[in-house]
């Protein structure tokens, strides 16, 4: 957390040369004492640390880090992931880290009409949300209808079921045809 890299210069002048000497400094090892998020007022924050590989009271490791503000980004709610580190007062072993996070619309609503000669008018329609409720769960009801067809789906998935990450899925299907003549 606290490296530090100082380049040296060799300078040949009658080559016209030069050539850096880089000393690197690796520092005091040190904990991540808390992780902060903020930013998130409809993301709820368990769908954000659940992404996270960095973990509280653990050796502060930069992939890590930079691995965990990668799910974070992934994850598709947010226009803008940032991760900033501070040292703790009174410690010489111990940051924070705060996750700041953007939050960007997720939802989709769409609603269509059409006239064919052989079904006249057909509507359609449909609401979809990435992260409904802030619970990182997907809703979708799409709804189509015309003369001699009718489609009604409702989807969900929970990309978290399990505490391992895997995940389940629903959809529901109403279709109905009918002969034109």
């Amino acid at each position: 957390a606290f490296a530090n890299v100082n380049a040296v210069p060799q300078i040949d002048r009658e080559k016209r040369e030069v050539a850096f000497d880089i000393l690197i400094d690796p520092g005091r090892r040190v904990y991540v004492r808390r992780i902060d998020i903020a930013g998130n007022m409809r993301t709820r924050d368990e769908v954000i640390r659940r992404e996270l590989r960095q973990y509280e009271d653990a050796w502060y490791d930069a992939e890590k880090i930079r691995l965990s503000r990668s799910r974070v980004d992934r994850l598709g709610y947010f226009s803008d992931v940032s991760v900033d580190t501070t040292e703790v007062p009174g410690t010489q072993d111990q940051v924070d880290l705060t996750f700041t996070v953007k939050e960007k619309p997720t939802g989709n609503l769409l609603l269509g009409a059409g006239y064919s000669s052989a079904d006249r008018l057909s509507l359609t329609a449909s609401i979809k949300q990435e992260n409904v409720f802030g619970s990182g769960n997907y809703l979708g009801i799409e709804v189509n209808t015309s003369r001699s067809s009718r489609t009604l789906v409702i989807s969900t998935v929970d990309p978290y079921f399990t505490i391992d990450g895997i995940s389940r899925a629903f959809d529901i299907y109403y279709r109905t045809n009918k002969p034109i003549n």
